[in-house]
């Protein structure tokens, strides 16, 4: 314990360092080197330190800052968590109003044994792995000034954990159970991993490095990621997350998994690919910008509803068997070539769009809308099919081979037609049926 000599005035830290405190300004402690000059004004009154400004730009060394910890503890002065920050001091907050400060030795024993500990502020820690252990309960976790690599979220956890601002973190894993959230916005992030069975809201906003998310099964939560850089996004079975990416450029694929029941909503976001596994009664509404989205690709059983309606990049769509959802692309200015499989039974509207190429497969039924589709060249349906089909204008001339129609609205549409490899086999036969008719 530092030696006090006057409680009012003066304290002796060792070292001939001091702390004194002037009638004249009450709220301020003096800190002097034992040649008595002054380093730092430590700003509070009564037992609160609020601030510690070094004088004259003065550089405290390590040593300097040792000892002015230790005075904090052992006088049992309150910090807010600025000053505590610069002290290389932790701030924890309990359910009671108690207020304890850690040096990052003591960090983890006291994370570990932490019962009702409704606030903690990490600073001054300087690790390369931060670990939350199992069945950690905190309200809220601030980890902005903490200078770690990786974060490791233990099973069971409950938080809201606060990575803002924090331009040394690399990589956050987070365990099964989670009950919380997490805000990555501004920060280094490169690997995010969300375990399953997790309750977690997620944010990013402009993000200072791209990165990588995975998230497990049975998610849910709101995960909100704008103006960053994400090199791919997959999301795992049974998901009822609701997803906003916006103003995003990504390098690779967004991948959700079987069974989702969410919502993603998509605006000017630059990626390859957006696909859904089957079974998805949620809802995907793509909007466009100046980035890409290029294809989407839905999985069987799609019984949700998807609205391309407007400026939407995207120009491929695949849907899986058995759709009988609703898919709105009133206007899609993008669109290019749709592509519905078998036992198709829900309602599609391409009124005013773009679309050139719309194809299903055996068991047609549902509905589908091509009013004022002006660039519409090519159907191709099954010849038994149950569907209700609403055109303005009628084909030049329809085709048939085997068990499928084709519609053409323009001369030589299957001939001039470009078609991805997916459609490659298919149009080849159209060639040669007109072949044989022109022969």
């Amino acid at each position: 314990m530092p030696e006090q000599i006057n409680q009012q005035t003066f304290y002796k830290l060792g070292g001939g360092y001091s702390l004194t405190r002037l009638n004249s300004a009450e709220c301020s402690l003096m800190f002097r080197n034992s040649d008595r000059q002054l380093l730092a004004v430590l700003s509070g009154c009564g037992n609160k330190i609020t601030a510690i400004a070094p004088y004259r730009d003065y550089q405290l060394s390590a040593a300097e800052y040792k000892l002015l910890r230790r005075f904090v503890l052992t006088r049992g002065f309150g910090l807010n968590v600025e000053t505590a920050a610069v002290l290389g001091l932790s701030v924890l907050r309990y359910a009671d109003g108690r207020e304890e400060f850690v040096p990052p030795r003591r960090l983890r024993k006291k994370i570990a044994d932490a019962s009702e500990l409704e606030y903690l502020h990490v600073g001054g820690l300087r690790r390369h792995t931060l670990v939350l252990p199992d069945f950690c309960r905190i309200n809220l976790i601030n980890l902005s000034r903490a200078e770690i690599k990786k974060l490791i979220i233990g099973v069971n956890c409950g938080a809201q954990v606060d990575l803002r601002d924090n331009q040394h973190i690399a990589a956050v894993r987070v365990g099964k159970s989670f009950n919380g959230s997490l805000n990555l916005s501004r920060s280094t992030v490169e690997s995010v991993a969300i375990a399953d069975n997790c309750r977690c809201d997620l944010a990013v906003f402009d993000s200072k490095r791209c990165f990588t998310l995975n998230i497990g099964d049975v998610y849910s939560g709101n995960l909100h990621i704008k103006n960053s850089c994400f090199h791919n996004i997959a999301v795992g079975y049974y998901s009822y997350a609701a997803l906003r990416l916006t103003d995003n450029w990504g390098r690779r694929d967004v991948v959700v998994g079987d069974s989702f029941r969410g919502q993603i909503y998509m605006d000017n976001v630059n990626v390859g690919l957006l696909k859904v596994g089957k079974d998805c009664k949620g809802a995907v509404n793509i909007l466009g910008g100046s980035r890409r989205c290029c294809k989407i690709e839905l999985g069987n059983e799609f019984a949700g509803v998807l609205d391309l309606r407007g400026p939407s990049n995207v120009q491929l769509l695949n849907i899986g068997s058995y759709a009988r959802g609703k898919f709105n692309l009133l206007g899609a200015e993008w669109i290019r070539q749709v592509k519905f499989g078998s036992f198709y039974a829900g309602y599609a509207d391409f009124s005013d769009s773009k679309v050139e190429y719309v194809s299903a497969g055996e068991g047609c039924g549902g509905e589908m809308v091509f009013s004022g589709c002006d660039g519409l060249k090519l159907l191709q349906l099954p010849r038994h099919r149950n569907s209700v089909l609403v055109l303005d204008h009628k084909p030049l001339e329809i085709r048939s081979s085997g068990n499928v129609l084709y519609y053409c609205f323009v001369p030589g549409a299957a001939e001039n037609f470009a078609y991805p490899p997916l459609y490659q086999k298919i149009f080849r036969g159209i060639r040669g049926i007109f072949a044989a008719h022109s022969g």
